[in-house]
């Protein structure tokens, strides 16, 4: 759902109800009441401040404290929806369902879709219902098939893929297209850097690497861990350009500049990734719905903290998802790395982990 400049529109009166409404105290409102009032801003030109106005709404941006007023704001969104699944992040907001026929998904995301749009003109936010996204995740689907969406006067039309969050979700949850885009970037990154190498020296280039080119894929690795092996192989290959790029070393092969560099490959790095997501889930350091993806294993043995391994009989929806995979990584792990007293220990131990044993191409 797309909001037009949601932080310019939040309505300082409205906010500071809201905020009473969660029970602030009252010197707490006083002194954020004279932090968003009569505030001014002016455009300054040639060193000069022109005509300042006072500002009406919206939260401050570029502080810390501004996304924290804007959640207190649009959280109670969560209360009239709450048949419905909203995933909110700061001001993206997306509703989801599922359903066991077509018709009455459809009919549940209009219904959810005309209550969120009710609430947001209610609380004074520019909504843009024709700037909307929709996307219909069907395995019994027609190849290509389309859906419309009525919402009011505005019509939706589902799309085979959209963006969410710098992320680009596809259909048939396979992220070609968004893997396709890192790739892309990435290599026109390193061509660039190449063409300059001339210029750089050792230390520059590790730091050039490692912050443009392998921080494409740094971004949220464990939405499209599940893509082919075809697309994790172009990954690896742009990581062993990066560092025939680094050394200046043409001759070596992959395995023999990941130990030259002393890193993983980009498979093993997002599976330690997903290691620390589930220690930080055990240990009631991220979002309690983590936990329904990782059960711990009470049954057998249980002070060796391992986890159930969820049987499954497809691959697209069943090994392929963080449910299975998870535990198997999880309890491939060492006891030692398992049994981490915080955080910061456990995220020092993983690193000494190269990995399942296994021979596919990313990983061999």
């Amino acid at each position: 759902m797309d909001l037009s400049k949601a932080f310019d529109c939040v309505s300082h009166d409205l906010l500071i109800a809201k905020m009473h409404a969660y029970n602030l105290d009252r010197e707490t409102l006083r002194l954020f009441f004279t932090y968003l009032k009569d505030r001014k801003q002016g455009v300054k030109v040639n060193g000069c401040i022109h005509s300042y106005l006072t500002i009406i709404s919206g939260v401050p941006q570029g502080t810390i404290i501004g996304p924290i007023l804007f959640n207190l704001f649009i959280n109670d969104l969560t209360f009239v929806l709450n048949n419905s699944c909203l995933n909110n992040y700061s001001d993206d907001n997306t509703l989801s369902a599922n359903q066991d026929t077509l018709e009455k998904l459809i009919e549940v995301l209009e219904n959810k879709s005309e209550i969120a749009i009710n609430w947001f003109k209610s609380n004074q936010m520019i909504v843009n219902p024709d700037k909307f996204q929709a996307i219909i995740i069907n395995p019994k689907r027609n190849k290509d098939e389309r859906h419309t969406l009525k919402l009011g006067e505005h019509i939706i039309h589902s799309q085979s893929s959209v963006s969410l969050i710098g992320i680009e979700i596809d259909d048939h949850l396979s992220f070609s297209n968004h893997i396709t885009t890192l790739l892309r970037n990435a290599a026109g990154q390193l061509n660039y850097l190449y063409s300059k190498k001339s210029f750089l020296n050792f230390d520059a280039k590790r730091v050039l690497i490692e912050s443009f080119i392998i921080s494409n894929f740094n971004y949220c690795p464990l939405v499209w861990l599940f893509c082919n092996a075809k697309l994790k192989h172009k990954q690896e290959n742009i990581q062993k350009r990066a560092l025939r790029f680094l050394f200046n070393d043409h001759e070596s092969t992959y395995a023999q500049l990941l130990d030259k560099s002393k890193k993983p490959t980009l498979e093993v790095r997002k599976l330690r990734m997903l290691a620390t997501e589930i220690f930080k889930t055990l240990n009631d350091l991220n979002p309690p719905y983590m936990k329904k993806f990782f059960t711990q294993n009470t049954i057998r043995i249980p002070e060796r903290k391992k986890l159930l391994v969820k049987s499954t009989h497809t691959k697209k929806c069943g090994t392929d998802s963080l449910r299975h995979l998870g535990p198997k990584i999880w309890n491939s792990l060492p006891q030692d790395i398992r049994d981490s007293t915080s955080l910061f220990i456990f995220k020092s131990q993983i690193k000494t982990w190269s990995g399942p044993s296994c021979s596919c191409i990313a990983c061999g």
